[in-house]
């Protein structure tokens, strides 16, 4: 019929749930298509056909397993970077014969993610984010939506931190760009972060002064 993908939701995640499980064949539907751009853009930087070739490409899921990147499908994608952070956190800094719980913190540009390894990976089945609700495993992350880049404003008599971010360019103000006032200039208002830290290739952040 003319559609270049289609997202079927008992192939996607075949659980009674009329709404959630349309909504979550929905959000593969929007999500899908991009996914597979980025993956056929990934495979054309190598020589050759990559999806021919007899090699293993394996991505990240929200799961915390790793999928074949020809079965890589943008709903099992949404939380596929925290998912490896926990992965990580949890290989590198758990220690089995202590058994002493550890926790992550991965604070972006927009966001702050917060997870928990106690020796098993907990995972969520059913989420909901901005409003929409979704079926597929998960591991058990929760967000915030306050990044190191989110905007601070004073609306109506009250301080605001985000939603809106300032990206990478211009960034906070404290990087000389012309930013606007972010979670960033308020940590290094308080000497939270440790300018010498910064990498000398960028603008080091201008300390402020009153």
């Amino acid at each position: 019929m003319g559609f270049d993908n289609v997202s079927a939701s008992a192939e996607i995640e075949a659980k009674i749930g009329l709404i959630a499980r349309g909504q979550s064949a929905t959000a593969d539907a929007y999500l899908t298509p991009e996914v597979k751009r980025y993956l056929n853009g990934f495979a054309k930087g190598f020589k050759g056909d990559l999806a021919e070739a007899d090699c293993r490409v394996s991505f990240m899921q929200s799961d915390g397993a790793l999928a074949d990147f020809k079965k890589f499908s943008g709903l099992r994608a949404i939380l596929s970077g925290p998912a490896g952070g926990v992965v990580g956190f949890a290989r590198t800094s758990y220690d089995a014969l202590d058994g002493s719980p550890v926790v992550g913190f991965d604070m972006g540009g927009t966001s702050t993610d917060v997870s928990r390894f106690s020796g098993e990976y907990e995972h969520v089945f059913e989420t909901t984010t901005a409003g929409i609700t979704i079926q597929v495993p998960q591991l058990d992350i929760n967000t915030v939506a306050a990044g190191g880049g989110s905007i601070l404003t004073y609306r109506n008599q009250i301080f605001n931190v985000g939603p809106e971010s300032a990206g990478a360019h211009p960034g906070p103000a404290c990087y000389r760009k012309g930013g606007p006032l972010t979670v960033t200039d308020a940590n290094l208002f308080l000497g939270r972060l440790h300018v010498d830290s910064f990498p000398k290739s960028e603008p080091i952040p201008l300390v402020f002064s009153f």
